[in-house]
């Protein structure tokens, strides 16, 4: 029981880390996420309760951690929501997810005494089929913010959220390990339930030490870029006839200005260096060049690269420094973009350059 006592420790002090909000970033995804590990928490609880004795000793345990059962999986479905929503939404819809926990109260308070002995099984059944639920749905929320952030940020490195699928994947972990505690499918896996739970449980501490603000946009633009991500195709908010005259603008600046050198850049910003809305921003891309933000701007940044990588002045300067140069904010991104646009890494670019260079042509 040792390790389950360790991963019990490290659960509540997770929980009391996010509630206390100590990264001082997505305060409000970061206090639901601890509500759910104190939830979670109370659950183990009331298990090695159960397999200790304690439940006798302390009558009252058991039943008041089970009184939160019903919140854990919608505490978890309102995190993922909040660190993926640019706006938060109506607070009935957020209410309407703790109905169940409502319901579950009177069976708590003497209820259950007037129901069949088989309510029990429905209502047990019920808890965790509501985990899976909201875990799957969870995973939805994260792929959709995934998939739409190349419509307003130039470099998706820092918010893509790639943190929050290792914690997922270990809250999913955690959740596999208690459906074979209650339902004694694998004894194999019961007897290194313990140790798993503690790794899982490092794994998900280690993860959310990785996140970044991550919406740091003031709020009239946050309602913008939530209104654009969420509405589907809609009828031009310019005219036809700008489209070339606005094209020719955007040309201006990006050859210029040399806007996408800003590895900062957002839609928002060049919406006003555009003087346009971001709607309308948002759809002078997609309807003259046919691409997202992401797309447009790192069309640009991969060209300077080129340009920079074939140029002599530049040899003193690495990899990454090219990166830099030309707008992107890591190497990664960097060698991923460019490979997926040449066809070949910046170095083999570079050296195909030095070799046509020394040949002559």
């Amino acid at each position: 029981m040792v390790f389950y006592y360790l991963a019990l420790g490290s659960i509540f002090l997770l929980s009391f880390v996010l509630l206390s909000n100590a990264a001082k970033v997505n305060t409000t995804a970061n206090r639901w996420l601890g509500v759910f590990f104190g939830c979670a928490g109370g659950a183990l609880l009331a298990w090695i309760a159960e397999q200790t004795g304690l439940d006798i000793r302390y009558p009252y345990l058991v039943p008041v951690t089970e009184s939160v059962r019903f919140v854990m999986a919608p505490a978890l479905y309102l995190s993922v929501q909040y660190f993926t929503a640019l706006t938060p939404g109506p607070a009935w819809k957020t209410g309407q997810h703790f109905l169940p926990a409502i319901l579950f109260l009177p069976l708590l308070m003497g209820g259950s005494a007037y129901l069949p002995s088989f309510a029990g099984i429905i209502v047990g059944t019920g808890l965790k089929l509501q985990m899976l639920l909201y875990l799957l749905l969870s995973c939805r929320l994260l792929w959709k913010h995934q998939r739409g952030l190349g419509i307003f940020a130039g470099n998706i490195r820092e918010i893509n959220l790639k943190w929050l699928q290792w914690l997922l994947a270990g809250i999913a972990t955690m959740v596999l390990l208690w459906y074979n505690q209650v339902w004694q499918i694998s004894s194999a896996i019961l007897q290194v339930s313990g140790g798993m739970y503690c790794i899982a449980l490092y794994m998900i501490a280690y993860a959310v030490l990785q996140q970044q603000e991550i919406f740091n946009y003031p709020q009239e633009d946050k309602k913008a870029i939530g209104e654009v991500l969420a509405t589907a195709p809609v009828a031009p908010r310019l005219k036809l006839g700008e489209l070339e005259a606005l094209k020719e603008k955007l040309t201006g600046l990006m050859q210029q200005e040399q806007l996408y050198r800003d590895g900062d850049l957002t839609l928002p910003q060049l919406a006003r260096k555009m003087d346009l809305s971001i709607h309308e921003a948002s759809w002078l891309l997609n309807k003259g060049y046919h691409q997202n933000f992401y797309q447009y701007i790192n069309h640009y940044r991969i060209e300077q690269a080129k340009v920079l990588l074939h140029t002599t002045d530049y040899d003193h300067l690495s990899i990454l420094g090219i990166a830099f140069e030309a707008g992107f904010n890591s190497k990664t991104t960097f060698n991923t973009v460019f490979k997926k646009t040449t066809g070949m890494s910046p170095r083999e670019y570079r050296q195909l350059q030095v070799r046509m260079d020394t040949d002559g042509h």
